[in-house]
């Protein structure tokens, strides 16, 4: 139900008590979604066009209403994600013990060899940069996924905090606010984690520091395309970061393709200025010269091959499956069951499912409604069903794919606490919220998130009608 501009008050939407889920956030939130919920200067969408600027930074459309977090539940989601987080990145030897055969055959690597070499020191796990995806619920947060790449949305938290300013029923409210409210510079911040990086590798340039940037090449279609070398915003923030590092000088970011980098005695190129940072948005096309860089100590590199085997989602179905496991302290048991929900491998066998046995065959046929379907190597929203919103037909095809490639997981459905948001051209709904903290090594980094209304149904996707927000930071309880 979309409440319209000009409704009368005292009508909230369906889908839960939304009020409660925000007074949980802070008094702050509640306050400003009483007043925006009757107001038409925050439900029509018209007046937000300052939030359809900055397409080349901005990629996805934008959430209207920011989302207010105080110290405890702000507390909560850090320490859920790091510790999630520390135990994904453990599993390669804390399940496998490093072990190249096991690891090679788990994540199919090509060869036990392969396997060794990715995962010899220097392997990038420590330093990896990553965004989890959690949905806040009854009984806390939940990881559904970990995505460890740098090829993810919601970096750019201080452009879109700009641009929120610059709505003058936002910028108001703002102003109205008698606690201080902040935000992570989380582009900043990621750049302070490179520097810290090159200072502990002694990859730091003398009085100057480059990172290049390297997207995926461009397809046949876009061959002519004019790509851009540069971004000021990019620059900025890199240059603030050096000054807050101690690391004066000159400092730059390049945007660029792997074939336009050059490994000339054993030191990273672009053109003829030196890298010292590469950073992969990628996905995966690693280059061997590149690689072999890093792993001789000449250049950094986030995350590099080592993303494909951390943000695999079988790991998450491992600490599901090992919630019991004696490989994991009395504490991390805990952490595990209180924010990983139940998933398992899509392998032939018996599972328990809510006290009860069954085959897993079984059990996806039988459960349907409860459950998700998911590629374990899939990225971006595909290769997921939701089994409540997927036709019967093509639920027992996903099925019996998954058998077949022994890649996919199953996890329990989870629902998300209810949001008010603005939806529609004019009006407000209850949605569905996907958290996404970002962690840089050890150090959270800020936050995005993804809101989809719940009268759409299925996952919350960027690409169908979910909106991108922004979450700012309040000193209140």
């Amino acid at each position: 139900m979309i409440i319209e501009a000009g409704e009368a008050p005292g009508h909230p939407p369906a889908g839960g008590d939304w009020r409660a889920t925000h007074r949980a956030l802070s008094g702050a939130d509640l306050r400003f979604r009483e007043i925006a919920e009757r107001d038409p200067e925050f439900l029509d969408r018209s007046r937000f066009g300052a939030l359809d600027q900055n397409r080349d930074i901005v990629q996805f459309r934008l959430q209207p209403w920011p989302t207010f977090i105080g110290r405890e539940k702000l507390g909560e989601m850090k320490r859920a994600s790091l510790a999630v987080c520390n135990l994904l990145r453990s599993i390669p030897e804390r399940l496998f013990g490093n072990d190249p055969q096991k690891l090679n055959a788990f994540y199919q690597l090509g060869s036990p060899l392969r396997a060794e070499l990715l995962f010899s020191a220097p392997n990038g796990i420590d330093s990896s940069v990553c965004r989890g995806d959690f949905i806040d619920t009854a009984d806390g947060f939940k990881c559904i996924e970990f995505n460890f790449t740098p090829n993810l949305g919601g970096w750019e938290s201080t452009v879109l905090v700009g641009m929120h300013q610059e709505v003058p029923a936002t910028a108001a409210f703002l102003q109205s606010l008698e606690v201080p409210w902040s935000y992570p510079p989380t582009l900043r911040l990621f750049f302070l984690h490179v520097l810290a990086v090159l200072r502990e590798r002694h990859l730091a340039g003398e009085g100057e520091v480059n990172v290049a940037f390297v997207f995926p090449p461009p397809d046949e279609g876009e061959k002519g395309r004019e790509v851009r070398r540069r971004v000021p915003h990019f620059d900025e923030q890199l240059a603030q970061a050096c000054q807050i590092a101690g690391m004066g000088g000159r400092s730059q970011v390049l945007l660029g393709f792997y074939h336009e980098l050059q490994v000339r005695q054993r030191n990273v190129y672009f053109g003829d200025t030196p890298i010292h940072a590469v950073v992969e948005f990628t996905l995966g096309n690693s280059s061997p010269q590149v690689f072999r860089a890093f792993k001789t100590g000449r250049v950094a590199l986030l995350n590099g091959p080592i993303h494909a085997v951390l943000s695999n989602k079988r790991n998450v179905a491992l600490l599901s499956e090992h919630d019991d496991s004696d490989l994991f302290s009395p504490e991390e048991r805990e952490t595990i069951r209180r924010h990983i929900p139940w998933s398992r491998r899509i392998v032939q066998g018996n599972v328990r499912f809510r006290g009860e046995e069954a085959p897993l065959a079984e059990l996806l046929a039988n459960e349907k409604d409860r459950l998700v379907l998911k590629n374990a190597t899939s990225c971006g929203g595909k290769g997921v069903a939701l089994g409540a919103f997927t036709p019967a037909a093509e639920w027992e095809e996903l099925i019996r794919t998954a058998f077949a490639s022994g890649n996919w997981v199953v996890q329990e459905r989870i629902e998300s606490l209810p949001y008010l948001y603005q939806s529609g051209d004019s009006g407000c709904s209850v949605h569905d919220v996907i958290w996404g903290p970002f962690l840089f090594g050890q150090t959270y980094a800020g936050m995005i998130l993804r809101m989809q209304p719940k009268a759409s149904g299925g996952a919350v996707n960027l690409s169908l009608t979910a909106t991108e927000g922004i979450l700012l930071e309040v000193e209140s309880p």
